[in-house]
């Protein structure tokens, strides 16, 4: 019996053996869990984005219905010309908004040098519209006018208030929203999101949810490459 006691003892773990297991374990957590959470905010954060994206495009497509002249098809919604301010108050009457700030009064929207019309959706979204861009073609289809920016602030004034982080810009076109710094946008090209001009990344964090261009700028790419591993 005191054998078998003894062979069970010398198969066991001993103290230090338990604590640099323990220690290992313990790095490793430290290393990767960072990298996790931060991916985990990044799909997030992209999620966020793309939900008011797409309410607005259902509110612009809301319009067009309501609007839609059949009797003449060349003067319908789908060519019409939005000011900045009709834009911004389409969206006021279609989205669930809980404040409207004019050109100069804030809360709306977090801390940016863009200047327009700003609201404040009920999930903590901030929308911009200015005049940005107005008059330009659609860098795809050169038959869709250009009408201004729309920006959208995923987490409100409370949030980091970084174009690429939490601020994310869109042309505002005839026929909708255009993320900028799509594979063909030579207006505000890719290229400058690898450059740190983060609102050409908006297209990025809409089709791969991720922000990348952070950490490995010189390695991803639309072609062959669209995370850093």
């Amino acid at each position: 019996m005191k054998f078998s006691d003894k062979r069970l003892q010398e198969k066991g773990f001993t103290l230090a053996e338990m604590l640099i297991v323990m220690t290992v374990i313990a790095i490793l957590a430290m290393l990767t869990i960072p990298t996790v959470v931060m991916t985990n905010k990044e799909r997030t954060f992209a999620d966020m984005l793309n939900k008011t994206y797409q309410k607005i495009e259902i509110a612009l497509i809301m319009d067009k219905i309501l609007d839609f002249d059949i009797s003449d098809y060349e003067i319908s919604a789908l060519t019409k010309d939005y000011t900045p301010k009709e834009f911004s108050e389409l969206l006021k009457e279609k989205l669930k908004t809980i404040n409207y700030c004019g050109l100069n009064e804030l809360g709306c929207f977090g801390d940016t040098e863009l200047s327009g019309y700003k609201l404040r959706m009920t999930n903590g979204s901030g929308i911009l519209v200015n005049n940005n861009f107005r008059g330009e073609l659609d860098p795809v289809d050169s038959s869709n006018k250009i009408l201004g920016a729309t920006y959208i602030d995923i987490d409100g004034p409370q949030g980091a208030n970084k174009a690429g982080i939490d601020q994310f810009g869109f042309y505002t076109t005839r026929k909708g929203l255009i993320p900028m710094g799509g594979p063909k946008d030579n207006l505000v090209p890719f290229s400058d999101c690898l450059q740190n001009e983060e609102f050409a990344c908006t297209a990025w964090v809409l089709m791969n949810k991720n922000m990348d261009y952070k950490k490995c700028p010189n390695v991803i790419n639309w072609e062959t490459r669209t995370t850093c591993n």
